[in-house]
């Protein structure tokens, strides 16, 4: 009864963590849903732990993922049972150490471990940062200031240390009835929360200076299912040429098209990069246009190209983070399983390197799509002297789910972790323009044909994070390998004892 009891708590603190993303944002629901998985982690046997830990990522991946039901129940399924099992591995292995330790040991290996399995899922091919906690907290604005020096990993952190701390008041209560044994480890995650916050606040007043110009970003709501025929492509055109040109009597430096926004290929078709070149100069602005690609040897590859006034394409950038089945098939040959799937029946190439869009009014890095997902692009882009981060996304395949309001609040983090304006153009939402402070200054909600613009600066530091990149999941990890150290030792010393 008391093992059921055990599954069912798992389970429904899963579920609990979900709506602290959107679209519900209770976000403060993420600095407690942790608490009974932490809890019984340390306390029950190993099968029981790996089965808590599978149970609990059933509850939260596999409501959070709902969504990847528009692709079929198959491929639900199997994300929500892979990133469970990262889950179980985190149960086992706070098991493992934190289980030997004593309440300091678990007040810092808990939330140590749980950035490390955060680092660890978004490694690899397939890679997947989605449900990262620290995400969660986007709109709490002094809280994710950190991550100017963190990245998104200290803000997990901060939020899994305090679900450490009620987990240890949580065994002293149960212990002597009382919470004397546990007003130290409170204390010192109050300090550090307020620290933190103390920090946010300073950090949001603090002026950040750059040449300012006006820039705009247009949110065409075109039918996606529509076939790309001539009339297809004849309504691209007309939309966003009239919304351009209508944005650009209000004074525009940049003005950001979404991803794959135009049909065919400004870098292989001359009469689109005339037609786009003109329009450029018409609208006296800059633009950042989302089309493909296609080389020679007929490679295709999802691009951003920046078009002059005038001067047709000044540079262009090939999505190198390319999607797992939505724009390549890993071992395709071997899975026909998936052509009764939503699957890309050809693979995108992926470009070379992170290179930036220069030649407008100030360096931008371009992140495509999934690519604003991962940390370390947008840092790459900054160290590598972008001046303004830029995302253009097509998340019109996730329909009216909440995932376009999950994929847009990473961009939020983005723009923290290095202190730039973001511009976000999705070709069905949610585009908005957001500061270096992680502030949206503009937005346009989901399936809306709009266009918004704000003032931006080109922007020339780089924070600690940007130079320094992931050092603190590294460090997390340092911490869990010397815990782990003591935690065997103490075991052999037992095993000496008896």
């Amino acid at each position: 009864m008391y093992t059921m009891f055990s599954l069912v708590i798992s389970f429904i603190s899963g579920l609990i963590l979900t709506p602290a993303f959107p679209r519900a944002d209770v976000y403060p629901l993420a600095w407690i849903a942790l608490v009974p998985l932490f809890h019984l982690s340390v306390r029950k046997s190993w099968g029981m732990v790996a089965l808590c830990g599978f149970v609990f990522g059933l509850g939260f991946f596999g409501s959070l993922l709902s969504w990847i039901g528009i692709f079929g129940a198959l491929p639900w399924v199997l994300l929500t049972i892979i990133q469970s099992l990262f889950m179980a591995a985190f149960a086992l292995s706070a098991r493992l150490i934190a289980g030997r330790l004593g309440a300091w040991g678990r007040l810092i290996v808990l939330p140590a471990l749980w950035v490390a399995f955060e680092w660890i899922r978004s490694q690899g091919l397939l890679g997947f940062t989605w449900g990262d906690v620290g995400y969660s907290q986007a709109h709490a604005l002094p809280v994710i200031q950190m991550a100017s020096i963190t990245g998104v990993w200290g803000v997990s952190f901060l939020v899994a240390i305090l679900n450490a701390a009620l987990v240890n008041a949580i065994a002293s209560w149960a212990k002597s009835r009382s919470l004397r044994g546990s007003y130290a480890q409170l204390g010192v995650t109050a300090a550090v929360l307020a620290l933190v916050i103390g920090y946010g606040l300073v950090a949001m007043s603090a002026p950040m200076s750059g040449k300012s110009f006006r820039a705009a970003v247009i949110q065409g709501n075109i039918d996606q299912d529509t076939e790309e025929n001539y009339d297809y492509f004849n309504r691209c055109m007309d939309t966003y040429s009239r919304m351009t040109l209508e944005a650009a009597s209000k004074g525009m430096g940049l003005i950001v098209w979404p991803e794959t926004a135009m049909p065919g290929s400004p870098g292989s078709d001359r009469y689109l990069e005339g037609w786009l070149s003109a329009l450029s100069q018409r609208s006296n602005a800059t633009l950042i246009v989302g089309a493909r690609d296609e080389d020679r040897q007929g490679r295709s590859y999802n691009s951003a190209y920046l078009i002059g006034q005038g001067k047709g394409i000044l540079s262009h950038y090939a999505k190198v983070r390319l999607v797992p089945f939505g724009e390549f098939v890993p071992a395709r040959k071997y899975l026909p399983l998936l052509d009764n799937y939503r699957v890309t029946p050809m693979d995108v190439t992926p470009g070379r390197e992170f290179n930036l869009l220069d030649g407008g009014p100030c360096r931008v890095g371009v992140a495509i799509c999934f690519e604003s997902t991962f940390p370390y692009i947008s840092r790459t882009l900054t160290a590598s002297g972008a001046e303004l981060l830029c995302v253009i996304t097509n998340d019109a395949w996730f329909g009216r789910t909440a995932a376009a309001e999950q994929h847009a609040e990473m961009s939020v983090l983005r723009a923290v972790e290095n202190r730039r304006y973001l511009l976000r153009g999705a070709a069905t939402g949610v585009s908005c323009i957001i500061d270096p402070k992680g502030r949206v200054l503009a937005g346009i909600p989901i399936f809306h044909r709009d266009a918004i613009s704000a003032p931006v600066k080109c922007i020339r530091g780089k924070t600690f994070y940007t130079r320094h990149g992931d050092w603190f999941p590294y460090a997390m990890l340092a911490v869990v390998g010397v815990a782990s150290i003591v935690a065997l030792r103490r075991r052999l010393r037992c095993e000496v004892k008896t």
